[in-house]
């Protein structure tokens, strides 16, 4: 006899649904806020139960270990960021990457990820994943469709990879002490990536 799937049991299971995602973004907003209070290293179990109203083991339920409520932020933040950008009116790419580097820093605790204990293999494969959209979404106005792939793989992993470097930089005041801006820098950089010539493999005599 095959098993028949009533309307209520279909119900029932969405509203299963429902809360579970409600709890696990409850106990995310309560880690963002204790974050912003204390920062990643201040970012325990223990407190992001206490900031949500629940006990150790509620948490535990949804998440294994800080470094999942961690990768997990990150997550959000990074699908949130690649979404306002897509949603930009501009196609230029250093103001995209600029604009990018100032969420960089505004959200730096949320990148850093425990190396004690490193997330899970699902939690890593899904924040990769938003990596590379972002990186794809910053790079996309440097049209390099017509390079070699590993060419435009590596010019566009470059560009993100300078605007996270000058976050740190400006997060720390040193980019101020150096007496550059993240625009203007980003704007050369993107220059330079948009106009070199590919380059050319050599090949054995």
């Amino acid at each position: 006899m095959s098993h028949l799937e009533f309307p209520h049991d279909r119900r029932k299971e969405e509203r299963r649904e429902a809360a579970h995602a409600f709890k696990r973004a409850e106990i995310l907003a309560a880690a963002k806020r204790v974050m912003a209070r204390t920062g990643a290293k201040g970012l325990t179990i223990r407190a992001v139960a206490s900031e949500a109203g629940y006990v150790p083991g509620a948490v535990y339920f949804y998440f294994d270990s800080k470094s999942a409520i961690l990768a997990d932020l990150a997550v959000h933040e990074l699908s949130g960021l690649t979404r306002e950008l897509r949603s930009s009116s501009s196609k230029d790419a250093a103001d995209l990457a600029s604009r990018a580097a100032d969420a960089f820093a505004t959200a730096s605790n949320i990148f850093e990820l425990d190396t004690g204990k490193r997330a899970s293999p699902g939690s890593e494969r899904a924040l990769m994943g938003r990596l590379i959209s972002l990186f794809q979404t910053v790079s996309e106005p440097l049209a390099l469709d017509d390079l070699p792939p590993d060419q435009a793989q590596a010019r566009a992993l470059a560009l993100s990879a300078t605007s996270i470097g000058l976050a740190t930089l400006a997060r720390t005041g040193r980019l101020q002490k150096l007496g550059v801006t993240a625009a203007a820098t980003l704007r050369e950089v993107a220059h330079c990536l948009k106009t070199a010539p590919a380059r050319q493999e050599k090949t054995g005599s």
